[in-house]
């Protein structure tokens, strides 16, 4: 079983945001709904413009959308994957996912209106939006699932071997990481790991500004094979969902889109829509 430590720190504590929209009309926030950072709202960061001073750091507003819905609303019909791109995941790795019960795209900015039709037709729910922001760079668990008993998960790898593993009580996470390529900031690259985070803590010291202090972090086991990347250029997104194979219940897609409430089943959809802001620097 492989441990994974991310490096979950942020540029300041005031840096994670939390907010809430409903009925979002696009996959970013309406113009002029901007973040903050102690009272102080972030700007907009202009894709031709380069980072040469010290004035500004780059920080990134990761939005976020989650439904629910009865199974094989999406794992069993093709209506909302007809809208998505999803080649820029590569053939091996879109392959590997779906045989995992996950399917992965990309929605173009353009497909927004007929993608939240198809959601609200099968959910009859508005669709509420949250946005977090952190350093580019800066590991961020999304949680699917929380609070999971010990499980066994079946997991395909890309030479199609099949492994199964025990994982610890803990939460169906997976974690994102935002970069910038600063000679191409017009696009925001998000990488993607699928990980159980444990409840055991890893416990030690650590030395800051030249004192120590003592740390508690969860220990995280990540799924072989189950990682992805995309290029996301503003006001496009990443869909997360459903293939067949997560109706396995050994599957990962089955451990972390599937719940069960009473005596149904829901399947969960999760987009992605990141943008960057500039966080500005005092001088010394």
């Amino acid at each position: 079983m492989k441990l994974w430590r991310p490096i979950c720190v942020l540029l300041v504590s005031a840096l994670s945001v939390l907010t809430g929209c409903k009925d979002p009309e696009g996959p970013l926030p309406p113009h002029g709904n901007l973040p903050t950072l102690k009272g102080v709202p972030l700007e907009p960061f202009d894709s031709t413009e380069k980072q040469n001073s010290r004035d500004f750091v780059l920080v990134v507003r990761t939005n976020l959308i989650i439904v629910q819905m009865p199974v094989g609303s999406v794992s069993s019909s093709e209506d909302l994957w007809s809208y998505l791109d999803e080649e820029p995941a590569g053939a091996h790795v879109g392959s590997a996912l779906a045989y995992n019960g996950i399917r992965v795209g990309l929605g173009r900015k353009s497909a927004w209106k007929d993608i939240t039709a198809i959601l609200q037709r099968l959910t009859g729910q508005p669709l509420t939006r949250t946005s977090l922001l952190s350093r580019p760079g800066t590991p961020m668990p999304i949680v699917f699932k929380s609070k999971q008993k010990s499980q066994t998960i079946f997991t395909y790898r890309r030479d199609a071997s099949l492994v199964g593993r025990d994982y610890p009580a803990g939460d169906s996470v997976m974690v994102t990481t935002a970069t910038i390529n600063y000679d191409d900031p017009s696009a925001v690259h998000v990488t993607v790991a699928a990980a159980i985070r444990s409840n055991q803590r890893r416990r030690g010291y650590t030395k800051r500004s030249g004192k120590f202090a003592f740390t508690s972090e969860p220990i995280y086991y990540r799924l072989d094979g189950m990682d992805f990347r995309f290029k996301v250029p503003r006001g496009d997104f990443i869909l997360i969902g459903p293939a067949s194979e997560a109706q396995r219940p050994s599957s990962p897609g089955y451990h972390f889109l599937i719940r069960q409430r009473k005596a149904l089943q829901f399947e969960t959809v999760v987009i992605i829509a990141p943008e960057v802001f500039k966080a500005p620097v005092k001088r010394q």
